[in-house]
């Protein structure tokens, strides 16, 4: 239980930093297009250097998702292994304890 809360939460945090980084990224693209009439050597540098960061920033998002991808595919596979190897081994015991259970009864029947 606690695995899905804990699931829950991580995906609407991951929500949250998706839409605020969503949020930043129009405000910039809104802040570049209200600048677009001011000239001036100054302003072109800053406009500049503002595109350029918010190109790295589209480009480590990309990344984080990529990053966040893979964990959750590996952590994915990692459960379904693990799950289905513990299965196996609970159908084993759970056979094996039918077994010595029907061996004890067919005894008693013997007597």
């Amino acid at each position: 239980m606690r695995t899905n809360s804990h699931s829950a939460e991580i995906a609407a945090n991951k929500d949250k930093v998706a839409a605020s980084f969503r949020e930043l990224v129009a405000g910039t693209e809104d802040l570049l297009r209200s600048t677009a009439s001011y000239t001036g050597e100054e302003v072109e540098r800053s406009r500049k250097r503002l595109r350029e960061q918010l190109e790295v920033a589209r480009g480590v998002a990309g990344e984080w998702e990529q990053t966040a991808a893979e964990r959750y595919r590996r952590a994915s596979e990692a459960t379904d292994h693990y799950v289905h190897e513990n299965a196996w081994k609970s159908i084993g015991v759970a056979a094996l304890v039918g077994l010595l259970l029907g061996a004890c009864l067919t005894s008693n029947d013997r007597r």
